[in-house]
């Protein structure tokens, strides 16, 4: 572990002084954001998280690194707004922490029901965390954090993980050999993460069955290139230094298990090719470096107030110049920004009324789509002219339903996420807001409460004596008198045959038509259910997206507004001085550039000395193999 005693203390000598300067100018607001960062520094575990988009393998590898493949549903990251935590304890447990009931303990075993979107949707629907114990010597030191995804498309989920990185050491973002290059929702919140999180390393997972790996590596790292260059500012060092580390879950639980058989020699070698290796080694290093880590934590929050403390004072400078005429300027610059912000306001309220006609057209969308799966089976029943064929469809119609209704569920979502996401992305844009990404892709299809498809017997009609019988014995005397006119005395009894036999055709024919009817209406029935089914679920995601998005933007304008009235407020007071004041002030504010900026010189040069300490810890100093998967 290399010595990193001198950038720490330099980082806290220079914490000290911003937060001093900060109260020396009574900008207590600015102090205490530096003295919540500075509270965690006594925390003896280093916190790693572990983010990434749906599906990217963050879960397996989690698992993996605890060696309990299994511990931790594969799926959790589409099912809550939760966050599942790991850390060392004397044996496997779970806690859960709900916003209704609370704290409480739970089989580790029921860790699905609770956070996977295969488990108890009243059991997960308000779970805030769960906090795992687990005898692991990795975990000596070190809390590992499971994350949402941060698809901002699972916006909840994104803020989340966003919120978890203030409490974040160290960050290990996933990206999935078997999926597309880093997408762009995915590099602007690395970018989020760049400026709370110095330890950063991109995990490329899923290596194992992947044989162009290194070129998506090579487009992923191409793709963070362009968008650090097209983005700009030193804030994003960290990305541009930041490691990748291949590796594959798979070949290390195989590894595992190979152990668990004897076979040292195979595990060793699957261990090896996993690339785990280095990634285990690089959270043990995260653990003896947590203090250089949590420095770097320590120093963005510094930047961020010195930041802070220029724009005022570069105000109070152009308030005590030329004669107010640069502050009149910059104040009516902020009136203006008041005015827009008010029509934005205004605009958000009209907008919102639309909004609340998506769940009409999800509905309309829904029994449309609907409606074009069921012809097809309507105009099958048609052609069924048999009881034995007819006998034959319904043994299988269950599943062909079954079958059907998923792939419509899955053209459903891919057209309620162009409808969502260009409806709500319009709104946002119309208040001059940044785009969020929306994705249904990883909505779960309901379960479908099921209807017997069965035809009642009685639907299909008994004999009736007066539409049948009567009519049975009048054709009978006729063919039979019409036979023995025209050959001999045994029509008599072959009239009767004849008869029958035409009765029995005439049953059948009408047998299969009521029964094909009995069917349209089980199929009409099947398909009114699954409307309704499908329906609810979509429009109650949609109404959640729709009320967070609104959220967003009423949080978002709320923010702008206080920003901007409190800078009026300073503007005016400073304006409304006497001429000397006004000198005074100027000098004051130059002053407090001055050292601003001088601390801002020293943060940005520490800045890189801790990121240079920082990304040691990643260094493959162990030998391992570099190669994963081969």
């Amino acid at each position: 572990m290399p010595t990193t005693a001198e950038p720490v203390m330099s980082v806290l000598r220079l914490a000290n002084e911003v937060n001093a300067l900060a109260r020396r100018y009574g900008r207590d607001d600015l102090s205490e954001i530096l003295t919540r960062v500075a509270a965690r520094w006594k925390e003896d575990v280093t916190t790693v998280v572990v983010a990434g988009a749906q599906k990217r393998g963050k879960s397996r590898l989690v698992n993996a690194l605890v060696g309990r493949p299994g511990l931790l549903p594969v799926d959790a990251d589409v099912a809550t707004n939760c966050c599942l935590s790991l850390r060392h304890g004397p044996a496997l447990s779970a806690v859960v922490t709900d916003q209704i009931a609370g704290s409480f303990s739970i089989d580790p075993e029921q860790l699905a029901d609770y956070a996977s979107v295969i488990g108890d949707p009243g059991k997960r629907r308000d779970v805030v965390s769960v906090d795992i114990t687990l005898n692991h010597p990795l975990l000596e030191g070190v809390r590992l954090v499971d994350t949402p995804g941060v698809d901002s498309l699972t916006l909840g989920h994104r803020q989340v993980t966003v919120a978890m990185l203030q409490r974040a050491d160290a960050l290990l973002f996933t990206l999935s050999a078997q999926d597309q290059p880093v997408l762009r929702h995915e590099l602007e919140f690395l970018a989020q993460a760049a400026q709370r999180v110095q330890a950063i390393v991109l995990v490329l997972t899923k290596v194992e069955d992947s044989e162009n790996w290194q070129s998506l590596l090579a487009e992923n790292r191409r793709r963070l290139a362009a968008f650090i260059a097209e983005s700009g500012g030193s804030s994003l060092r960290p990305l541009a230094d930041a490691p990748w580390m291949p590796v594959s879950a798979r070949l290390y639980e195989a590894a595992t298990a190979y152990r668990a058989m004897g076979d040292e020699q195979r595990a060793d070698e699957l261990r090896a090719r996993s690339g785990m290796i280095a990634l285990e080694a690089y959270v043990r290093r995260c653990a003896g470096g947590r203090e250089l880590a949590r420095s770097a934590t320590v120093l963005s929050a510094a930047v961020s107030v010195l930041s802070a403390m220029a724009t005022v004072a570069e105000d109070d400078i152009a308030v005590g110049s030329d004669g107010g005429k640069d502050a009149a300027a910059r104040l009516a610059d902020v009136e203006k920004a008041l005015e827009d912000l008010a029509a934005k306001t205004r605009d958000r309220k009209l907008r919102s009324v639309v909004n609340q006609f998506l769940g009409q057209e999800v509905a309309a969308l829904v029994r449309a789509r609907l409606t074009d799966i069921r012809l097809p089976y309507e105009q099958a029943i048609g052609e069924l002219k048999t009881s034995a064929k007819i006998d034959a469809y319904l043994a299988q119609l269950s599943d062909s339903l079954e079958r059907s209704l998923q792939a419509a569920w899955e053209e459903i979502l891919d057209e309620v996420h162009v409808l969502i996401s260009t409806a709500l992305n319009e709104f946002l844009g119309s208040l001059g807001l940044d785009e969020s990404e929306i994705d249904l892709a990883r909505v779960a299809m309901p379960k479908l409460r099921p209807r017997e498809l069965r035809i009642d017997p009685a639907a299909t009609g008994g004999f009736d004596v007066v539409r049948e019988g009567i009519p049975a014995v009048s054709m009978a005397a006729s063919l039979g008198l019409l036979v023995a006119v025209h050959l001999n005395p045994a029509g008599f009894v072959v009239g009767p045959v004849l008869a029958a036999a035409v009765l029995v055709r005439r049953r059948q024919w009408e047998k299969v038509q009521r029964s094909q009817t009995e069917l349209r209406r089980l199929l009409i029935e099947q398909f009114a259910q699954a409307t309704t089914d499908l329906t609810v679920a979509l429009q109650r995601e949609v109404a959640n997206w729709r009320t967070k998005i609104e959220q967003v933007a009423d949080d978002a304008l709320a923010k702008q507004r206080r920003e901007l009235e409190t800078r009026r407020a300073e503007l005016r007071a400073a304006a409304n001085g006497n001429a000397a004041g006004r000198g005074q002030g100027r000098a004051s504010a130059a002053e407090r550039l001055a050292a601003v900026t001088t601390l801002t010189r020293r943060a940005e040069a520490l800045r890189a000395e801790v990121a240079g300490a920082v990304n040691l810890m990643a260094d493959r100093d162990d030998g391992t193999e570099t190669r994963p998967g081969r």
